[in-house]
């Protein structure tokens, strides 16, 4: 049976785990970001109603922008 050495083998490089999971954390980070953004959104439109649809025209915007 194979011991598993914590490197993960490619066809172009074999990183540590650790240096991996490094490269990997851009996209993660860019995720997190954007959960926070809307958490924040979503605390501030419960907060004051009254800005609800000047924030929802504004992730409405966004989304036409981006093409969904």
């Amino acid at each position: 049976m194979m011991e598993f050495d914590g490197k993960i083998e490619n066809s172009e490089t074999t990183l540590p785990v650790s240096e991996a999971k490094r490269k990997g954390e851009k996209g993660v980070t860019t995720v997190e970001y954007a959960v926070m953004l809307v958490l924040i959104a979503i605390a501030i439109m419960v907060a004051n109603p009254n800005i609800s649809s000047a924030v929802t025209g504004v992730f409405n915007n966004i989304s036409t922008r981006l093409g969904g």
